[in-house]
This record gives structure tokens, C-alpha cells and sequence, in this order.
């Protein structure tokens, strides 16, 4: 059973707690981070592991096109409005499926998420031709499930119509902020009759799950902006909203370089904002969810946070454990219980491998037995809040205690702070310690020391 936390109160979170702990840190959709990912990696480990999967994997594809740069993302994208760049690369996307059927004859395929970039950057026949390829080219199974991100701004009903033909019943629509300001400040102007319409077609074409995104910590938000916000959404009845912390790296992202750094709100307004959004959705019948989620209590993300069995990988929460997800595409990224790979960033390197009749592989990372032993660890803390000592010692065949002591040692400190209680089997993060998750599970990575600097701030 997840432990339960309750409300945690903004003002108990001191300036001085914010100023301490306003790290650098990943957000442990991995681990270790895509940071660590080496050049020199072959995926002989990836395709064995891979090639031995009793039950169906996931599988990820990369649809990178925008018709315009929103400033804050952090996303790997391609901006232009040349339709025609979306039929070349369903082309590389083809050779690139072809490669991967040779390699998945026993192999079946669960679940495949679209994501981008702008999955409705393509257009209707474009959409029809991709779920041509996915059925030619995937072993998929009968009750597979699919889901896309979708932008409301440039979202056609008929688009919407097309992604059903091709079996998504699952959507996620970027809405970020409902504010012309905020919008405005950040290259996204999206009236909400976008949202509204998107929201309405996706109902009517079938869509049994709707998941909203929104981020706070953007330009010009302050409390009150960011509750209209929420109530303008929540008039949407989304099955799910996802909460994230703007993550500014204009070191990574020159694009966020155009922000004035007097027009963010400092960490305290940013807590303060996400607490108010805590409130008003648990207010409104939605459970708070690991570190930025909210799903409406009867839908299946909230029951298997209730019941312990919630999971974290790179395509964030989810339900299902898949011990392998297989990236298609520009910059993809796939896992497996023991590697990681990454596809080519570039479109000219993607497309010169692909015409080479080779895996557009760039880089990745074989993970030791201290990585999966601490990966089972930090993503444990970051579905369940509590970490059982025996329970992790019998799993991992470790005596927990001895093998993290020097973590344990350093968690006194927050201890102290207020943000974990140490139990009578392990430990547990409190219900202030919710806003520092990440703080937290950064106890129990090796390489954090070699982080600093290269990730978003915590807070």
C-alpha cells in the first residue's frame, strides 16, 4: 500500500529550505540520466535483452515537427512549415521499422505511445499512412493500446479522426497555460476554444483516457493567473493532469534564452502555485500522484498508486511495466532492464544511417549491477514515497542498510529538515517532503556529484 501523504502546507517550506535545496537534479524518468548516455556503446546488451521479452514491450515514436517554436520547450524538435518534410521522414521511419522487425520475430508490441514535437503537425493522409506502416512493420497484438500528444492550437477534427483509424484511444493535449500574457511571453498563443473543441472531438471519436499538461514556473505566472488556469481546465473534465515544473536550460535550449529572468516567479510563488493547484484539483475529485500527477480517482493511474503498483520510465507514469521500450525515430530513447540507447538528434545523421541499412544508433549506456540496483531503488521512492529495508534487501539480494549506508547517512539531513521520517521497516517522505521528491531520490544517485550544473533546477 503507497503511503499516504497529506496536504502539505507552503508556508511550513522556509526561504531558507528553498535556498538549500534549490539544486540542479534530474527529474529520474531514468536512471542513470540520458546525461550519461556514451558514444561508444553497443547495443548488443539492448537487442539480447530485447529479443528475450516473454511479455509484449512499448514502443515509443518520435513525430518531430512544429510549426513554430514554442520558447520554454525543451523537446527535440524540428521547426518549418514544409509539409512535405513530414512524408520523408515517414520514408526513414519506414527503413528504420523494417531494421527493427528483423530483430522482434518473437517479440510482441503492447503499447505504442506517439510523441513529439507535434504528432499533428502531420496531416490526414500522412496519419493514414503512418498507421500503415505501424501494422505492416510492428508485430502488435490484438488488444494493443496507442496513445499521442496532441497540440489543441493546430489540431483539425479531421486529424483527430485519423489517429482513431489508427487505434489511439489515449491523448494528451499541451495546454501548459490558459493566459494570453503567459501564452504571449512564451511564442504559444492558444485560445481556449482550441482546447475546447479539442477536447469535445476527442470525446466524440472514442477517446477513453484525456490527459492534460500544463507547467508552471512560466513567464508572468503568479497564484492568481495560474487558478484561472486550472478551473479553465477542469471545465474540460480531463481524466488526468499533468503538473510540471518548468525546466529552464538556456545552456541546453537557447531558444529559453530570450526570457528576461525578472519575469519568472521565484521558487517560493512557484510552490505556492502548485500547492493552489493541489488544493483546487483534490478538491475537485483527483488524486495527487508521485511528483507532478492527478488522475480522477476511478481511473486506473490513481488505483495503481493506491494499490502500490504504480511505474516510472521515460514516458513518465504509467500502469504498465514494461521491462523494455523500444524508441522510433529522431532522438528516441529505448530501455531495457539492463541498457539504454538513443537515437541520432540530427536529421542528416538519422536518415545517412537508415540509407547505410544500419540502426540510426548515436549513443547509450550498459548499465552495471550499482545501476539496477539503484534503479529499482529510486524509482520505488518516486512511485511508492516509502522505501522498505528488508523488502529491498530480499528483492535486490543486498542488505539494504549496509549497501546505502552513506546515503542513509546523508538523508539524516533531511531528516532533520522535515522532508523523510525514518520507520520502523525503512523510511517514508513526508507530506512536506512531497515538493522535494527529487531531492530526496538525488540521495541515492552515484552520479549526482557529476550533475551539477547539466540539469534543471529541483524547485
Amino acid at each position: 500500500m503507497v503511503a499516504k501523504v497529506k496536504h502539505m502546507q507552503a508556508a511550513q517550506v522556509s526561504p531558507q529550505l528553498i535556498e538549500k535545496y534549490g539544486l540542479a537534479g534530474p527529474r529520474y524518468t531514468s536512471y542513470p540520466s540520458a546525461l550519461h548516455f556514451a558514444d561508444d556503446f553497443q547495443e548488443t546488451q539492448f537487442l539480447q535483452d530485447l529479443k528475450s521479452q516473454q511479455e509484449p514491450i512499448s514502443v515509443y515514436i518520435h513525430l518531430p515537427f512544429c510549426r513554430t517554436m514554442c520558447w520554454f520547450c525543451g523537446c527535440n524538435k524540428i521547426v518549418t512549415r514544409k509539409q512535405d518534410k513530414a512524408d520523408r521522414y515517414l520514408d526513414y521511419l519506414a527503413k528504420e521499422m523494417l531494421l527493427w522487425r528483423a530483430q522482434l520475430t518473437d517479440v510482441k508490441v503492447g503499447q505504442v505511445h506517439f510523441g513529439g514535437g507535434t504528432p499533428n503537425f502531420f496531416n490526414v493522409q500522412q496519419i493514414d499512412r503512418l498507421n500503415a506502416l505501424l501494422r505492416c512493420y510492428l508485430p502488435l497484438t490484438p488488444e494493443v493500446q496507442i496513445s499521442v500528444e496532441l497540440s489543441p492550437d493546430v489540431l483539425t477534427e479531421d486529424q483527430v479522426w485519423a489517429f482513431s483509424r489508427l487505434g489511439a484511444k489515449r491523448a494528451s493535449i499541451g495546454i501548459q497555460d490558459t493566459s494570453p500574457m503567459v501564452q504571449e511571453a512564451v511564442n504559444r498563443p492558444q485560445p481556449m476554444h482550441c482546447n475546447v473543441d479539442a477536447v469535445r472531438w476527442l470525446r466524440a471519436a472514442g477517446f477513453t483516457s484525456i490527459n492534460v499538461d500544463l507547467i508552471y514556473g512560466l513567464p508572468h505566472q503568479d497564484r492568481a493567473s495560474f487558478r484561472q488556469t486550472i478551473q479553465d481546465v477542469l471545465a474540460l473534465e480531463p481524466d488526468r493532469f499533468a503538473l510540471f515544473n518548468y525546466a529552464h536550460v538556456p545552456w541546453l535550449k537557447p531558444t529559453q534564452k530570450v526570457f528576461a529572468s525578472d519575469i519568472f516567479p521565484n521558487p517560493m510563488d512557484k510552490l505556492e502555485i502548485f500547492q493552489d493547484s493541489r488544493e483546487t484539483l483534490e478538491a475537485a475529485g483527483y488524486t495527487f500522484i508521485g511528483l507532478d500527477h492527478f488522475a480522477q480517482h476511478d481511473d486506473e493511474l490513481a488505483k495503481a498508486w493506491n494499490n502500490g503498483k504504480l511505474q516510472r520510465d521515460f514516458q513518465g507514469y504509467s500502469v504498465t511495466e514494461s521491462a523494455a521500450i523500444l524508441g522510433i525515430g529522431l532522438s528516441s530513447v529505448s530501455q531495457s532492464p539492463k541498457a539504454y540507447r538513443q537515437n541520432f538528434k540530427q536529421l542528416e545523421d538519422y536518415e545517412a544511417a537508415l540509407d547505410a541499412g544500419q540502426l540510426p544508433l548515436a549513443k547509450g549506456l550498459a548499465l552495471t549491477e550499482d545501476d539496477g540496483i539503484r534503479r529499482t531503488v529510486i524509482n520505488r521512492l518516486m512511485c511508492q514515497l516509502k522505501l522498505d529495508f528488508a523488502n529491498l534487501s530480499d528483492e535486490l539480494g543486498i542488505d539494504f542498510a549496509d549497501y546505502f549506508k552513506t546515503s542513509l547517512v546523508d538523508m539524516q539531513e533531511l531528516v532533520t529538515d522535515g522532508f523523510v521520517a525514518m520507520t520502523d521497516t525503512g523510511l517514508v517522505v513526508t507530506k512536506m517532503g512531497r515538493f522535494f521528491l527529487r531531492n530526496i531520490a538525488m540521495q541515492f544517485d552515484a552520479y549526482r556529484e557529476r550533475q551539477v550544473g547539466r540539469c534543471s533546477q529541483t524547485l
